[in-house]
């Protein structure tokens, strides 16, 4: 991934509706695709729906915190992916 085209990326889809129907609709995708693999793997639906749109949202706060950050900098877009994800899981766990 390309970090230059990220504020072009975002500014792009902000400026159109039809772009911002697509992330939504791709998003919706991403997620239930999540969820019937984890279904197949025999995990019960409610959690696998549950997982399916945290490993989304997970990927959109680590995408957004990637693309905003150093320019020069080596880290990599997994590794925000990862920390939003257990910033997410903690942040369930205090639910109760």
């Amino acid at each position: 991934m390309n970090r230059e085209l990220a504020p072009r990326l975002k500014a792009a889809v902000a400026a159109s509706a039809e772009l911002q129907e697509r992330d939504a609709l791709k998003s919706v995708s991403l997620a239930a695709a999540m969820t019937t693999a984890l279904v197949a793997r025999g995990t019960p639906d409610p959690i696998a729906a549950l997982a399916g749109e945290l490993g989304v949202l997970a990927f959109k706060r680590g995408y957004a915190q990637w693309s905003e950050g150093d320019r020069d900098g080596t880290d990599e877009l997994a590794a925000h992916t990862l920390a939003a994800l257990e910033e997410l899981r903690a942040a369930s766990a205090s639910l109760g």
